[in-house]
């Protein structure tokens, strides 16, 4: 089994994740991975008190900046919503494809999402300031998280959320 829970992707400067109240009101503990230009990625475990919808919006509300939550299965793939202070949201899926076969194989019926978020997810990236490749974003949007977040991170770069510099002393 992968990892499976929350995910998020915040710009918050130097106030680290869990300092945030609307992650500290899930009452988790945060692993929290800093990026360029005040970026955050956090990954949160599971909860069952939220959606990602609604701790994308709580997040953009609380940073005044745009966000990104994602609901991490298995590390095989991921329901997500990026929010931005203005209300406006977009869904998306890490892996629609093991999310189509997840969901038929139950029975029930799949709305892919992925051909009209794109255009989306580089509007929400132009509000964040970031200066995202649609090509590159494409191909994030279907790889899965993976067991140690590799998705997540390629997702985050090619928004244009990138690593922090080294540091040479």
């Amino acid at each position: 089994m992968g990892y499976s829970g929350l995910v998020i992707i915040a710009r918050t400067g130097d106030t680290r994740l869990d300092e945030l109240a609307c992650v500290d009101d899930l009452f988790v503990a945060v692993t929290d991975n800093v990026r360029a230009g005040g970026w955050r990625i956090g990954f949160l475990g599971p909860v069952d008190d939220t959606s990602p919808e609604d701790l994308a919006n709580d997040l953009a509300l609380e940073t005044v900046a745009p966000a990104i939550a994602l609901l991490v299965f298995d590390s095989d793939c991921a329901w997500a919503t990026a929010a931005d202070p203005a209300g406006d949201t977009v869904d998306f899926h890490l892996s629609e494809e093991t999310i189509r076969l997840l969901v038929t194989d139950g029975g029930d019926s799949f709305e892919p999402l992925n051909g009209q978020a794109l255009a989306g997810l580089l509007v929400w990236a132009g509000k964040a300031g970031l200066f995202a490749g649609s090509g590159q974003l494409a191909a994030a949007l279907e790889e899965c998280p993976g067991p140690f977040g590799d998705g997540i991170f390629a997702f985050a770069e090619a928004l244009g959320i990138a690593e922090l510099p080294e540091q040479h002393n």
